[in-house]
């Protein structure tokens, strides 16, 4: 029997050496390029000065999912949450506030929080229309008084970097975000700096990210994808047992399986590892099904949801424009907030029907302000950099401990209290929120570790409110 007749590779096809050593991966751009996108934590392993070989895939540390809402503009967060001054009291007056007087209607939820009832707060109307009774018994909220920047990029409220450093790390992606920016929203990294992010912006950048075309991105310049292509179309078993031969090709294997290039198994899988539909209860949550469009903003926001609760992939920050809304009205805000909210009721309800916990972190540059009046639909005149972050922490076995609903206060300015440790810094109120996430898994240890005493011993005691 005649034999078959051999097949050209690629490589040989197009008048290219076999591509097997070390230099070949450089020369494509593959090794950093991975190192820093799929396995941020564990770059040392080809970047140091000695590669260590390993035999399976590092495997992330079981944490509580971290997810960031970023509301681009400026929000009326603190016209939405009621802050509290030092003794937990209301203020003498929230005219400057858009909420009037100091007879505004309070509505205590998630345990004990202030919010603006009579439905004035469009964000609770928001997350209350998608969250149920029962979800919202389970989560437990906390209010973080700080001044930021109007308009801008460069409060530094992101967290992504801490929580991955400390561990959250996903098994087949990277920490995600839907901007292009370095933490994947339009915020600052905080003390801890993220590994570049993934950037979803529609439901088929999140499929190719599954297999070793993801790394086919703007990260690498032409020649460097061509070459990627040409190098990992055809590096067969027997190539990569030539790679673990090389000092330190082990290695090389190791993280380029790891970070998803060549992972035979997930690209295996195909799209439902990373398909929200492929739960009906949690596409129903999202109002998906198999006829939404890839660019749906739901579809996105769910499966960025999705696999960052299944722990597939890492913390996920999500990017809502357009709250720059000081237009002399209430009505573009309101719709706004309620939008906000509406998000962030999917999310709580999201971790609910897969029975898993997550902290969210709603953040945003600056404020507003409305002209002094004792009108509660006072329209908003302009920016104002005094508000309040949110961070709510849902736990499937029921509503977490917490000691306080707000960190710092505001004062009879209407305005954050700058004397409290976190009261006019971002970058503090992001270490507030890791302490709190570490507290939350009980591992005080992993601030220490990453956090380098931003924070000291007395400051922690005030802002840490999870018991």
């Amino acid at each position: 029997m005649a034999k078959d007749k051999k097949e050209i590779p690629f490589w040989a096809a197009t008048g290219h050496k076999k591509p097997v050593t070390r230099r070949d991966f450089l020369s494509a751009g593959i090794i950093p390029f991975a190192a820093n996108l799929f396995v941020p934590n564990w770059v040392s392993m080809i970047l140091g000065n000695q590669a260590h070989a390993a035999n399976d895939c590092p495997v992330p540390l079981s944490l509580i999912p971290m997810v960031t809402v970023n509301l681009s503009g400026g929000a009326a967060m603190a016209a939405n949450y009621v802050p509290q001054n030092a003794a937990r009291q209301p203020l003498a007056s929230y005219n400057k506030m858009g909420l009037g007087n100091n007879q505004v209607p309070i509505e205590r939820a998630f345990g004990n929080a202030p919010f603006a009832g009579n439905g004035i707060s469009k964000f609770l109307t928001g997350v209350k229309s998608k969250a149920s009774a029962g979800t919202m018994g389970k989560t437990a909220f906390i209010g973080f008084c700080v001044d930021s920047q109007n308009d801008t990029n460069q409060n530094k409220f992101d967290v992504s970097g801490a929580v991955t450093k400390a561990g959250l790390v996903g098994t087949n992606l990277p920490n995600i975000g839907n901007r292009n920016t370095r933490t994947g929203m339009n915020q600052s990294a905080g003390f801890a700096v993220p590994p570049a992010p993934l950037i979803v912006q529609n439901y088929s950048a999140l499929l190719s990210s599954i297999g070793y075309t993801a790394s086919l991105s703007t990260a690498l310049n032409a020649n460097q994808k061509n070459s990627l292509v040409k190098l990992m179309s055809n590096l067969t078993q027997t190539q990569s047992r030539k790679i673990a031969t090389l000092d330190g090709g082990e290695t090389v294997k190791t993280v380029l399986d790891c970070a998803g290039i060549k992972n035979v198994d997930v690209m295996a899988k195909g799209a439902s590892i990373v398909d929200p539909r492929s739960n009906a209860t949690f596409a129903n949550v999202w109002g998906v099904t198999a006829n939404t469009a890839n660019n749906n903003r739901e579809l996105l926001f769910g499966s960025m949801i999705y696999n960052t609760l299944l722990g597939q992939a890492g913390s996920a920050n999500i990017e809502l424009g357009g709250y720059d809304y000081h237009d002399g009205s209430r009505t573009t805000g309101d719709t706004r907030d309620l939008d906000a909210g509406t998000e962030v009721g999917r999310i709580l309800e999201s971790a609910s029907v897969l029975g898993k916990p997550v902290m969210i972190m709603v953040v945003s540059d600056g404020s507003v302000y409305s002209n002094a009046s004792d009108d509660r639909a006072a329209g908003w005149a302009g920016d104002r950099g005094h508000g309040v972050a949110y961070l709510f922490y849902f736990d499937p076995k029921g509503r977490p401990a917490t000691s306080d609903f707000q960190v710092g206060q505001f004062n009879d300015n209407q305005a954050s209290d700058p004397t409290f440790v976190t009261g006019s810094n971002p970058e503090l109120v992001a270490a507030a929120v890791f302490a709190n996430w570490c507290q939350a898994n009980k591992r005080m240890d992993l601030f220490d570790k990453v956090a380098n005493r931003i924070l000291d011993t007395s400051q922690l005691s005030q802002v840490i409110k999870v018991a």
